[in-house]
């Protein structure tokens, strides 16, 4: 049996892909459905989700991507215009990652990973305590993440050739490390 991913807030699948190419079983959630055409998605709301029927064995890895708006410091972003506008108290919607922390906790994953913007980090502390990495504006709570030395020399050693010429562009991917 191939172990299972489940991918919450999916969007186009990119953090899943490398599970799907590595043929592991990846179901994708997400509640556009503009995206019914990505591989293995499922149109649903993740607050609506209930994990236990969507599959018939158990999930090895649980990663979530909550939308980043409530918490990113961008210019247009709610944060941004409240603290513009003297608000000092803003306090974002937790709802989707507090649904993607019940969903970890109800399927209970070897590996979860749950993704967002620097921004989050104060108010997900209290849920997640410390991210356990942070490559540029990405930040990444979970278990059994690898290190970024270890995602690098995984990259450098599985780097594609491209037209005869080794492609050394980095990509952050999302695995557990057994």
């Amino acid at each position: 049996m191939k172990p299972m991913m489940l991918d919450l807030f999916a969007g186009f699948g990119g953090q899943s892909q490398a599970f799907l190419n590595a043929k592991w079983d990846v179901l994708r959630i997400d509640n556009n459905p503009l995206l019914q055409d990505v591989e293995r998605m499922i149109i649903m709301d993740v607050v609506k989700c209930t994990p236990f029927n969507l599959c018939g064995h158990p999930i090895e890895y649980v990663h979530a991507s909550p939308p980043c708006l409530e918490f990113s410091t961008a210019f247009d972003a709610p944060r941004a215009r409240a603290f513009r506008a003297g608000i000092t108290d803003y306090q974002p919607d937790l709802t989707l990652v507090l649904e993607a922390i019940r969903i970890i906790k109800q399927l209970k994953p070897r590996y979860w990973s749950i993704e967002n913007v620097k921004g989050a980090i104060k108010y997900l502390k209290p849920f997640l305590v410390e991210p356990q990495l942070i490559v540029g504006a990405w930040v990444y709570w979970g278990t059994s993440l690898c290190s970024i030395r270890q995602r690098l020399n995984f990259l450098r050693k599985h780097r594609k050739t491209v037209g005869g010429r080794r492609c050394g562009r980095i990509i952050v991917l999302t695995f557990p490390c057994a």
